[in-house]
């Protein structure tokens, strides 16, 4: 490892070292293109570089090669480094310097010592079960993207011209409560076209989440008498924005085929259901089409409200997506709910809601006042992109990719576990549930992967009213983990679990 030169200088805020001077990359860690490899040149870069500053070869404070320097060596596009630069930055493992260009961070203070890191937060068994643990060689995760995912040279461009240019005016005021129009006509012309919902910019709302937007969209009820309704088992994001808004909640059992789906629903009182047809979380089942009917038709007599959450509209990998219910519904009784985190990037907390015209009536007249909740140049970025073209060619590549880590991962384990297993999925989605026949629980299941560095995710905080009931799936995603990584983990969890 190459020496820490000088004694260097704290950026407290980010608790990163900078040294007084700062050595170069070693010759013998030099990175190397490979042109036919499908790998994008830029991941390739990233890769290469991230794999030494993890190994130790590049030490806190090593001054990265510039980015005209590294791309005149490879003969690449300027554009290919800066790129991966960018997300060396990004995830936090180098930084830029003025004056110096890119440094390698101190990795051990950002990342934590890998015997501390924390595990993901977002599972709670495997947050209980596995504590403090360090990231695993093969995590099975949901909800997460690949890292490389985010198409950081499109956003750095759009940034920069935006910043530089005219647009950039709206960052002396607060913008407009509904967000920037432009993205929500861009988001408009999308949904119309391609899902055919029943909308214009006018009746779209930007909001920061999922969470938030059913707090927001639940200020519009009565807490004291109303009712929501949702599916069990169900996301608990959204059963804890419930809760916390103070309502009570109806769960309607999912079953074999959503058979006693309607029948909960007849009993529950509810003024507003949150629903989501196109791939029903954690299951991953579709609503059949007569459903769909008939919900729309309960909700007209009822006098209430369907959330239809499309958060995964963009993955299906076998048949056509069925089309929305809000384009079934001619009694403006469908909320529908699109966000960009599966698609972009959850960092962004970027979501949508549209609102049927009395409840954006009443949207506007509770929250016309207030402030934008999502930064308006993230939001000035995202329309851009989107207008360009960026957004369709980063959204065919993403799709092309989830295709096939989903057929690698099926494949994978057939081959590994075969009837040893029982696995739900419907062809969409970022995960599977994989419920082994012997009729271990969910901890042992959990601990004995973590044994073998091999992270998968329990499901029971799925379910609301008997917890129970999740004990024999477990989670298994493919949104973050690489293609390439999905086989042998596949076969490691196998060994684990069957040898």
């Amino acid at each position: 490892m190459q020496p820490f030169y000088g004694d260097g200088f704290r950026n407290n805020r980010y608790n990163i070292t900078y040294p007084t001077h700062t050595p170069r990359c070693r010759r013998s860690a030099a990175v190397h293109l490979d042109e036919t490899d499908s790998t994008p040149l830029y991941q390739q870069i990233f890769n290469q570089i991230r794999q030494r500053i993890d190994a130790g070869d590049y030490a806190p404070g090593t001054k990265l090669p510039s980015i005209r320097g590294l791309a005149d060596t490879l003969q690449c596009a300027r554009n290919t480094v800066d790129a991966a630069y960018s997300m060396l930055v990004s995830e936090g493992f180098a930084v830029s310097k003025p004056g110096s260009g890119f440094v390698v961070a101190n990795v051990g203070l950002l990342h934590g010592d890998p015997a501390s890191a924390a595990a993901p937060s977002n599972h709670r068994e495997n947050d209980t079960l596995l504590g403090a643990a360090r990231k695993p060689r093969f995590d099975f995760t949901y909800g997460n993207l690949e890292p490389g995912t985010f198409p950081a040279a499109a956003w750095r461009s759009i940034t920069d011209d935006i910043l530089m240019s005219v647009e950039a005016a709206p960052c002396n005021d607060y913008g407009d409560p509904l967000g920037e129009t432009a993205l929500r006509d861009q988001i408009a012309w999308r949904l119309a076209t391609q899902r055919s919902v029943d909308c214009d910019g006018g009746s779209i709302v930007i909001q920061a989440g999922t969470a938030d937007s059913v707090v927001n969209l639940l200020s519009l009820l009565d807490r004291q008498s109303d009712v929501v309704a949702m599916e069990e088992p169900g996301y608990p994001g959204v059963r804890d924005a419930i809760v916390r808004s103070g309502f009570a909640i109806a769960p309607c059992r999912i079953g074999e085929g959503y058979e006693h789906f309607m029948a909960d629903l007849e009993k529950s009182g509810a003024k507003l259901v949150y629903v989501t047809p196109s791939s029903q979380f954690p299951t991953c089942a579709v609503m059949p089409v007569k459903l769909r009917a008939q919900l729309i038709a309960w909700a007209e007599a009822n006098d209430a409200y369907l959330l239809e959450d499309d958060y995964c509209r963009d993955f299906r990998y076998r048949e056509r997506p069925l089309p929305p219910l809000q384009s079934m519904d001619r009694c403006s009784r469908v909320i529908y709910m699109g966000t960009f985190s599966k698609s972009l990037s959850p960092a962004l907390r970027i979501n949508y809601l549209v609102l049927p015209p009395l409840l954006l009536a009443r949207w506007k007249k509770a929250f016309g006042s207030s402030y934008p909740t999502v930064p308006w140049l993230s939001q000035a970025v995202l329309a851009r992109f989107m207008a360009d073209g960026s957004w369709d060619r980063h959204l065919r590549r993403l799709q092309a990719r989830n295709m096939r880590k989903h057929r690698a991962l099926v494949d994978a384990l057939d081959a590994h576990m075969g009837n040893r297993i029982g696995v739900l999925e419907n062809g969409t989605g970022l995960h599977l549930l994989v419920s082994p026949r012997d009729g271990r629980s969910q901890e042992e299941l959990i601990t004995t992967a973590a044994a073998a560095d091999v992270r998968v995710y329990g499901t029971r905080h799925y379910w609301t009213g008997k917890p129970e009931a999740g004990d024999s799936s477990i989670l298994v995603g493919f949104s973050a983990i690489a293609l390439e990584n999905i086989e042998p983990g596949v076969k490691t969890l196998a060994e684990a679990w069957f040898s």
